[in-house]
């Protein structure tokens, strides 16, 4: 089981194994992290918070890189004409393989760690925008009002 995010200090990638570790610094500026290991993990292994920030907004998507999606859909629409649409059927079958090989991933909606190697919790469904969005504008509520009360204090 692996976690993969970017440190909030550098933007540098930091992975951890978390089979041989729960604390990790940055490579590069050395910020230390203390990563979270909820209850339901221990028992089910099934991941119900994230376990860099510990919030429970995740999402599920396949362990596959987007940008190489749309290369193999571009080539296909490029040769469409010349292979007599063929290369579009070919496409769509590479397309349809990757799915069902590729294992998925758990990503948190607010600090982005990507969570590799853990059981599929059925409660986390596909990315979801108006919940993103939703907890975009709460988070800013909520640094405004921490703004508010620094200037108070």
């Amino acid at each position: 089981m692996t976690v993969e995010f970017v440190c909030e200090k550098c933007d540098h990638d930091v992975l951890v194994n978390l089979d041989e570790q729960r604390k990790v610094s940055c490579t590069k500026c050395q910020k230390e992290y203390t990563l979270i290991q909820g209850e339901s993990l221990k028992k089910t292994d099934h991941l119900n918070q994230c376990q860099v920030c510990g919030r429970e907004h995740l999402y599920v998507q396949k362990d596959f890189n987007p940008r190489l999606g749309i290369i193999i859909f571009v080539i296909g629409v490029l040769l469409s004409y010349h292979t007599y649409f063929i290369s579009l059927v070919v496409a769509t079958l590479i397309d349809a393989i990757l799915y069902k090989v590729l294992s998925t991933v758990t990503i948190c909606y607010h600090c982005r760690a990507v969570h590799r190697g853990f059981k599929e919790d059925p409660d986390h469904k596909g990315f979801d925008h108006e919940l993103a969005m939703k907890l975009v504008v709460e988070e800013e509520r909520e640094q405004k009002t921490a703004e508010q009360e620094k200037i108070a204090d």
